[in-house]
């Protein structure tokens, strides 16, 4: 099973998608593919600067962001998650958050994250799965 991380599902917005992207989310089955609520949140945080200055982009953005939510699995974070969070968060950085709530969500459910940016997780001990690598065979 694996959890989308934020840069992935947003690498899939794109006009022209990577390649290797396209190909890796093809060959998985849909029902092994989820997102955590984190990575709604963040994107949603965007759309909200970007109503500021452009209001009709955000809509357009947010319409979107509505159809991937109802396409994929979410997990939501609950009590255990928080507590692997906070396991994780320990001595690390504040700028860590996000990624480590979505690493404990995939620890906590056995998930490999999937994520153009392997060292974010690392950090964390997940495991990772870098698409923008994939070979299809």
């Amino acid at each position: 099973m694996y959890l989308l991380d934020t840069n992935v599902i947003s690498e899939l917005r794109r006009a022209r998608p990577h390649g290797a992207v396209l190909a890796w989310i093809r060959q998985v089955p849909d029902d092994e593919i989820y997102i955590s609520a984190v990575t709604l949140a963040e994107i949603q945080s965007g759309i909200e600067i970007t109503r500021d200055r452009d209001p009709r982009r955000a809509a357009e953005i947010e319409k979107w962001l509505d159809l991937v939510a109802s396409s994929y699995n979410i997990l939501a974070m609950d009590g255990t998650v928080f507590r692997m969070w906070a396991r994780l968060m320990h001595g690390k950085s504040d700028t860590l958050y996000e990624d480590a709530m979505i690493a404990a969500t995939a620890q906590i459910h056995g998930f490999t994250v999937v994520t153009r940016n392997v060292s974010d997780f690392t950090v964390f001990r997940a495991d990772v799965l870098n698409p923008f690598e994939f070979a299809s065979a």
